[in-house]
């Protein structure tokens, strides 16, 4: 059985955490959440009350990382599944879960001691979408928050959790140019990839976030008319499109420190689809890309050396 049905929200901490009031509006038409309980910016997609959540702190970091499941029963299945595997899942106190604004919480840590958590019943105002400009929306829905990547000094034990234990299935496999190792793609439900995770010897932490427009035009405008196109200091990969999950998309570097993935045209993948792992080695000339997604060197205040507990 898979209990997780989807990728909920996002939780990160930064000095920098009130920039994401304009920052997140101008840039992608998102709309503001209410607030979180410690001044918290919370980014908001759908009708769920969040889908981001920007927590004040001293430095950049991952706070958390919420896994939706569909009911309080699949909550507690997940949750004996984990006590099993030894990873310590601990049900969260009525405080906490309010402060998600979620009904039921259990945290648990991924094998590098990333912090996980796994929830039932987000709270949502069922606001009309009124985006700060005219914007048709996210693609969320059965799909959930787009993906998260991460990068681990380990992929294979990163990808064995996440299959052997919440219950993920592998759909693309990319062997990357050396000192880099393997990235694995994995999904829980027709999104492509709900999460991937970047082998980087020695290194941890959150490298990117994917959120996708319903429309091209969306983000098209965003590229040109609000980020200025190709010339913009901030931009980690320009305009372009993916050979595994095909979307057209671009990548920012954040006020939090980690990056965004703004795209369009996701590959779904249906349950009923025999579909193979796709396999591809670029160390043997392969391509990544269909077109463009050229390259900048960024900072990314997220990942930093990995020390074995």
């Amino acid at each position: 059985m898979q209990e997780i049905a989807k990728l909920g929200y996002v939780g990160v901490r930064s000095p920098s955490y009130e920039q994401w009031r304009t920052w997140a509006p101008d840039v992608f038409a998102c709309m503001l959440g209410p607030d979180g309980d410690d001044g918290a910016v919370r980014v908001k997609l759908d009708d769920f009350d969040y889908r981001l959540s920007i927590h004040p702190g001293d430095e950049h970091e991952l706070a958390y990382v919420g896994w939706e499941v569909l009911s309080h029963r699949d909550l507690d299945s997940l949750a004996a599944k984990l006590e099993k595997a030894g990873a310590n899942p601990r049900r969260a106190s009525r405080e906490l879960a309010e402060s998600r604004g979620v009904l039921d919480l259990v945290t648990f840590e991924d094998p590098f001691g990333q912090p996980y958590e796994a929830y039932c019943y987000q709270s949502a105002d069922y606001r009309l979408w009124d985006p700060p400009r005219p914007h048709d929306g996210f693609v969320t829905g059965e799909q959930g928050l787009g993906h998260i990547v991460f990068i681990v000094p380990d992929a294979r034990e990163a990808v064995d959790f996440h299959i052997d234990v919440l219950g993920f299935k592998p759909s693309d496999i990319v062997r990357l140019n050396e000192p880099l190792g393997e990235m694995w793609f994995l999904r829980a439900n027709p999104r492509h990839h709900n999460v991937a995770f970047l082998e980087m010897p020695g290194m941890l932490g959150l490298h990117h976030v994917y959120i996708e427009c319903r429309s091209l035009d969306d983000v098209g405008y965003s590229y040109y008319d609000v980020l200025g196109g190709d010339g913009n200091t901030d931009l980690l990969m320009k305009l372009g499109r993916h050979v595994g999950d095909q979307t057209v998309s671009y990548y920012i570097h954040t006020p939090a420190g980690f990056f965004i993935e703004y795209g369009w045209d996701g590959l779904p993948i249906k349950e009923s689809d025999p579909r193979s792992v796709e396999y591809v080695d670029l160390r043997k000339g392969k391509r990544p890309e269909m077109w463009g997604h050229h390259f900048t060197m960024q900072p990314n205040e997220t990942v930093r050396p990995y020390k074995a507990r």
